[in-house]
């Protein structure tokens, strides 16, 4: 599999995230598995998993003569990739922008904020090790 990003809808972002959790499934397996007010059919289930089939998303085989279907990226993979795109479009690439951004418009909790703090530190650390040769 390439290093290439592959470009997910939010409608295949939904099928995915049901087949990372639970792969491998038929595609009714998956249809059963949206939430209940979901307007799609088994057909646009299909169509979906079709399409991520062709981006190399995922892959099918067969068991018990029955499709079954299995991401071929790993959702942390995916989400570097679309995180990535998101900042570039958004934020000219710059991480620093971004986190600014939902600081002045989001209101954080108290309990978000020292996650922040924490996030921070181990940043802040891994750049000491880094600057002084260390894993």
């Amino acid at each position: 599999m390439s290093d290439e990003p592959i470009r997910i809808a939010p409608t295949e972002w939904e099928v995915l995230e049901i087949l990372w959790a639970e792969a491998p499934l038929s595609a009714a397996e998956v249809f059963e598995k949206l939430p209940p007010d979901t307007e799609w059919t088994v057909k646009t289930v299909r169509a979906f998993l079709d399409r991520l089939i062709q981006k190399q998303a995922v892959t099918r085989y067969k068991v018990h003569g029955i499709f079954v279907f299995e991401p071929m990226i790993e959702r942390s993979k995916s989400l570097r990739w679309e995180s990535r795109s998101f900042l570039d479009r958004f934020f000219c690439g710059n991480p620093v922008s971004m986190i600014s951004h939902f600081l002045e418009q989001e209101q954080l909790s108290e309990h978000d904020l020292a996650r922040l703090q924490k996030l921070l530190e181990k940043s802040e650390q891994r750049l000491q090790n880094r600057d002084r040769g260390e894993p």
